[in-house]
């Protein structure tokens, strides 16, 4: 679940205007993500999107008290094309470690046939059964999955979507739902002032997940409460705030800093000072 935690990270603050936009759009955010009122995560992200292509890198690295537990960073990247509107992955994955652990995982979306996954190393037995093909067509990486519901959003100003994604080892359906519309201040975490959505986000279990219930769960498998506005004019909503439950605690983040370079204009958002105590 904390690669699905990072994954929406990732995504959610990737989107710019991609359909309508003649020239290429970069987008670099910060969030910084608090668990238990402690600084634990920080991610930083950039984003080129053209007319046709989009290229997502992300790292993120523990802060504080995470880091000192778990040593968790990780590494991540998606591109695919933009067709029609429509969002197509090309490839997608991530390097990460966790506790002294490295993973690798790599996806391929071809024009036909399933997509295919290279998880190294080999991950050990256990009780979960491995994604059939049939379940993986028409399904996209998690970037492309929420970039897909954000243009989607974008248009319709509403959070209410499903998205079908593959990630390697499960197949799950990250399913939206309208909250309300909200006004939002600037204030020292996050740089954002204007109207938002506030959506709840739910994952629908398909296939490739354990059965049994392991006894240690860095995330809760409950739902997610986001915030997603436009940043910028001309741009699809990204994410400004996110929450959610986890074993340690309310866990909290935030937009910190976001940049835009778009026709030669480049545009920053800053959060307010601290108040001096």
């Amino acid at each position: 679940m904390r690669n699905i935690l990072a994954g929406l990270i990732i995504c959610l603050g990737t989107m710019a205007s991609a359909a309508a936009a003649e020239k290429s759009r970069v987008l670099k955010l910060d969030y910084a993500i608090y668990v238990g009122g402690f600084r634990t995560i920080d991610i930083n992200l950039n984003t080129t999107l053209s007319p046709d292509r989009y290229d997502i890198k992300l790292d993120l690295k523990g802060d504080g008290l995470l880091d000192w537990l778990f040593k968790w960073t990780m590494r991540a990247s998606s591109a695919g094309q933009i067709k029609q509107g429509m969002i197509r992955p090309r490839e997608a994955g991530h390097n990460s470690v966790w506790r002294g652990k490295k993973r690798s995982v790599r996806l391929v979306f071809p024009d036909k046939g399933f997509p295919t996954a290279t998880v190294l190393p080999v991950p050990k037995l256990d009780d979960r059964k491995p994604v059939p093909p049939e379940e993986r067509l028409a399904t996209r990486d998690l970037a492309g999955a929420i970039l897909s519901y954000l243009m989607a959003s974008g248009v319709k100003n509403s959070c209410a979507r499903s998205e079908p994604v593959f990630d390697g080892r499960r197949r799950y359906n990250l399913v939206f739902e309208n909250e309300a519309k909200v006004s939002l201040r600037k204030n020292t975490y996050s740089p954002y002032s204007g109207p938002a959505l506030r959506c709840t986000l739910k994952l629908e279990k398909i296939a490739g997940f354990r059965t049994k219930t392991t006894r240690s769960r860095w995330v809760s498998e409950g739902s997610a409460r986001i915030w997603i506005a436009r940043a910028f004019d001309g741009a699809l909503p990204i994410m400004v705030r996110l929450e959610m439950d986890t074993g340690f605690g309310g866990l909290i983040a935030h937009l910190v800093a976001a940049r835009q370079s778009y026709g030669g204009t480049d545009t920053q958002l800053t959060a307010l000072p601290p108040v001096a105590r």
